[in-house]
């Protein structure tokens, strides 16, 4: 199968813009009607403006950081394990599975902490 960009690139770019403050960068990385869920499929944000309006704080408030733990990529789909710190001490880890159709991110699935949650 052959795509329009390689996916993990396209997620790259939106783990850049995240750690370099970019809100609009980040936005630009998804399709105009993303979906973000909760997995197995609740969703959270559908779409730029609820995604500006509901990542918004995370860009304000640049007290922590995001890193990549792992990452498998499978065909249109990219696995991060994503590593949240502030202050320098690692907080929360998330799974989280983009799918890529075309250039962008066309869904995605937040997995939470499972150690967080017990």
């Amino acid at each position: 199968m052959m795509f329009d960009c390689d996916p993990v690139e396209v997620v790259e770019r939106q783990l850049q813009a995240f750690q370099a403050g970019d809100l609009n960068a980040f936005v630009a990385m998804y399709a105009p009607d993303a979906v973000v869920s909760n997995f197995p499929g609740t969703p959270i944000m559908t779409g730029h403006d609820e995604m500006r309006a509901g990542y918004a704080p995370a860009f304000e408030n640049r007290q922590f950081m995001l890193t990549l733990g792992e990452r498998i990529a499978n065909g249109q789909f990219v696995i991060d394990e994503e590593v949240i710190a502030v202050g320098g001490a690692e907080v929360t880890r998330a799974v989280v599975i983009y799918q890529v159709e075309g250039c962008t991110i066309a869904r995605s699935w937040i997995l939470p902490d499972a150690e967080a949650a017990e």
